[in-house]
């Protein structure tokens, strides 16, 4: 079989969606596809209900099964495996509209689009958010507004083996990792495309194989440094020098700080507060200058008024 698409599905202890997660695989209206079940030493059954499922349907499904090495080491292992002409990740516990892939597929232009995205929903127990992008304006605008999540989309595969990208294992936030540094291959915005259907369910659940972990919240900062070393090995980091500040600023003192300041342990809190403005001004001293804080929006006002005093307010706040 000629396979169009890989579907690389890391199992982790997710034994309540995983079946769910694999029927929405299995009956894909793209014929021509691969699913690879990595079995990432699960200890509550999971790996028993992927190896079934893998014989049940042995023509399209692999079962490989490894010691547990977390989300990062099980994608880069399924990846040795694949062998479509795209190469897609898919989580445990979420699950996919029957359509995604040939979707996807067919807006590659025969293979000419590096990476094809969708839109998705955020699936809480209560309610859903929609998270919808139609396009974007550049490979700048990509880097600075793009979705770094890594299942919503397919790659090129050829051409990701050729990068030598891979997940980094051992740390978290390893999509937005994995998204800078391809983004980085990409000649053009052309060779990204935009499906602007809603296609993948993103499932919100505490035992998410991709969970938070609150002394893990200082990965983050890791992730930019091996970014910001990787762009400056391939001599382009002056280059994109604006989108790399105003990306880490913009998460450490938005989204990641809201992480931060709902830390209980108030030591722990208060060394990655003290962390995150320490890493700031140590590699962006001028950030205030950064020419995206031009830009009007509710985000960009907040970090305008961002200084030594409000952020030291904010210790006092959440005590």
């Amino acid at each position: 079989m000629s396979v169009k698409v890989s579907v690389i599905v890391p199992i982790y202890n997710v034994k309540k969606y995983l079946e769910r997660c694999l029927k929405s695989l299995i009956n894909q209206t793209l014929k021509d596809i691969e699913i690879i079940l990595v079995d990432d030493g699960s200890t509550d059954g999971s790996g028993s209900t992927a190896k079934l499922f893998a014989e049940l349907h042995s023509e399209k499904v692999i079962y490989l099964k490894k010691k547990n090495g977390g989300l990062s080491d099980a994608r880069n292992y399924g990846l040795t495996f694949a062998i479509g002409e795209y190469v897609g990740f898919i989580d445990s516990d979420d699950y996919v509209e029957p359509d995604m892939f040939e979707k996807l597929y067919c807006s590659s232009e025969n293979g000419g689009k590096k990476i094809i995205e969708c839109n998705f929903i955020w699936e809480y127990s209560d309610k859903i958010k929609k998270d919808l992008v139609y396009s974007y304006r550049s490979k700048r605008d990509y880097l600075v507004n793009g979705r770094v999540e890594a299942w919503n989309k397919i790659y090129k595969l050829e051409w990701l083996k050729a990068t030598n990208v891979v997940f980094p294992s051992g740390l978290l936030y390893e999509d937005l990792n994995f998204f800078f540094k391809l983004v980085s291959f990409l000649k053009g915005i052309e060779e990204v495309a935009v499906v602007s259907d809603i296609l993948v369910h993103y499932v919100q659940n505490e035992s998410s194989i991709t969970n938070l972990k609150t002394r893990q919240l200082s990965h983050i900062v890791l992730i930019y440094e091996d970014i910001f070393d990787f762009y400056k090995k391939l001599g382009i980091y002056e280059e994109y020098f604006n989108e790399l500040e105003y990306k880490f600023c913009r998460n450490l003192l938005v989204s990641f700080l809201i992480k931060v300041l709902k830390v209980k342990d108030k030591n722990i809190k208060y060394k990655l507060l003290d962390l995150f403005y320490l890493k700031i001004n140590n590699y962006f001293p001028s950030w205030k200058k950064n020419l995206y804080l031009r830009r009007i929006s509710v985000v960009n006002i907040y970090l305008k008024i961002m200084n030594p005093v409000v952020y030291r307010t904010l210790y006092m706040i959440t005590i």
